[in-house]
């Protein structure tokens, strides 16, 4: 077997990084090899080829099979190899799944469901005027704290309707099922952070407003934020004044003047 295709099995999946399985994700063919590969376990590499026709890599021309042979041979195998996702064999011509670690599960159903909410909510955009409310998804894992958030936001300002979550896959569900003007996001989370979930936003939408919601002592993290697209971030502190500042950042962000109530 050769050795730059060959198995990964020394590798520990759970050791993959967020960063690199971010790389690895992004790219809409490595997702769909995945995804085919997840449910079936094994494919011949003929098989992946039809997968990725299917999504409108190629045509089914044979030059068209040709080309996406190639890319799928020369760079998606063994970007997903490389990082142990799978293992294949150029003699037999069989891909196997070989990833085991949940994380990269749950970066898999946050993409499809990414999908799904980007194009929801591009479908709304452009509806809001002046006086429309404000829809906001607000994550944090915080206890108690989206619920106080959202208490206070909307007892005082009556523009501002505030749907909360604990975790960034609890997020996605809800932008599955309804759309928002703004996403705020705590950064340090279980699982998948508030700057990956900005990454993988900013991936397939540049315009929703995010707005980072960091604690005290985090500000390094505003450089590599803006860096992946954040709109704004607002320091976390220990009053009530935190949230007016976040109210009024929500309120530029979205395009509205904070001075019309």
């Amino acid at each position: 077997m050769n050795e730059n295709h060959g198995r990964n099995e020394d590798r520990r999946r759970d050791e993959i990084s967020s960063d690199d399985l971010f790389d690895v994700l992004s790219d809409e063919k490595r997702r769909a090899v995945l995804f085919h590969l997840r449910q079936h376990g094994a494919a011949t590499v003929d098989e992946l080829v039809d997968v990725l026709v299917g999504i409108g890599e190629g045509n089914f021309t044979e030059s068209g099979r040709e080309h996406v042979f190639i890319s799928l041979y020369h760079v998606h195998l063994p970007k997903l190899a490389g990082q142990g996702l799978i293992s294949y064999d150029p003699d037999d011509q069989i891909v196997e799944f070989t990833a085991t670690s949940d994380d990269v599960d749950e970066w898999l159903d946050l993409a499809v469901r990414r999908d799904i909410a980007i194009e929801r909510l591009s479908e709304t955009r452009g509806r809001k005027d002046d006086l429309e409310t404000i829809r906001v998804l607000l994550t944090d894992d915080e206890p108690g704290l989206p619920e106080t958030v959202a208490a206070y936001v909307e007892r005082e300002y009556d523009e501002m309707e505030i749907t909360t979550a604990t975790s960034t896959s609890e997020a996605v569900n809800h932008l599955e099922e309804e759309s928002f003007d703004c996403i705020v996001s705590d950064y340090k989370m279980p699982g998948i952070s508030g700057l990956d979930f900005l990454k993988t936003v900013r991936e397939s939408d540049g315009t929703i407003p995010f707005i980072l919601f960091t604690a005290k002592g985090s500000e390094e993290v505003a450089s590599q934020a803006i860096t992946n697209g954040v709109s704004d971030y607002v320091t976390k502190s220990t009053d009530t004044a935190q949230f007016d500042e976040l109210a009024d950042r929500i309120r530029k962000a979205v395009g509205q003047n904070g001075d019309t109530d």
